[in-house]
């Protein structure tokens, strides 16, 4: 199989893959950033930025592909702004700084912690059950702020009246009140 069609099937279009190495259960992809220049995050400027070589290779985790766990060998390429005298490394689109799986990979995670335990998903994706907890927390939260948000919305725009009912504990097994 050629490399371009890999890159097809990999879906990252901010990517070319370089070389690949298939071991037991893993894929190792070594890719490249599709373009030369990246603009600087300060001032914005594309063309007063240099490339001053690669500082080491960053290894992702993606998608499972062909029945293996799939690793991205991502070049920690450093750059210079001549304009604002500004040091700073190569952004990738698909991944997040200083995180060593794909933003890709975090969001199916939540597929598969919602129909089943975290504990679960994590022996399903072969991953700590740490990381999974963090992800699906921080994933709740902004999930709770998008439906609160799209209720009062909702609520705001209605020309009725809209009653919420809520029962709670002044003290545990005591006394309790609904509001």
């Amino acid at each position: 199989m050629y490399v371009h069609s890999i890159n097809d099937l990999l879906d990252l279009p901010e990517l070319k893959i370089t070389s690949v190495q298939k071991e037991m259960d893993t894929i190792d992809f070594g890719v490249e950033p599709c373009t030369s220049r990246q603009s600087c995050p300060t001032c914005r400027s594309k063309e007063r930025v240099i490339r001053r070589g690669v500082a080491y290779r960053r290894k992702v985790r993606d998608l499972a592909a062909f029945g293996s766990k799939v690793f991205l060998h991502l070049p920690a390429i450093r750059l210079y702004c001549h304009s604002c005298k500004g040091s700073f490394v190569w952004n990738y689109e698909s991944v997040e700084p200083k995180k060593k799986v794909t933003k890709r990979l975090e969001r199916q995670a939540f597929s598969y912690i919602t129909g089943a335990t975290v504990k679960h998903a994590a022996a399903l994706l072969q991953m700590p059950v740490t990381s999974l907890t963090r992800w699906f927390y921080r994933w709740m939260n902004t999930e709770s702020q998008r439906i609160q948000k799209e209720c009062r919305e909702e609520a705001a725009a209605r020309s009725t009246l809209v009653l919420g009912l809520d029962d709670f504990a002044i003290r545990k097994g005591h006394t309790y009140n609904t509001g």
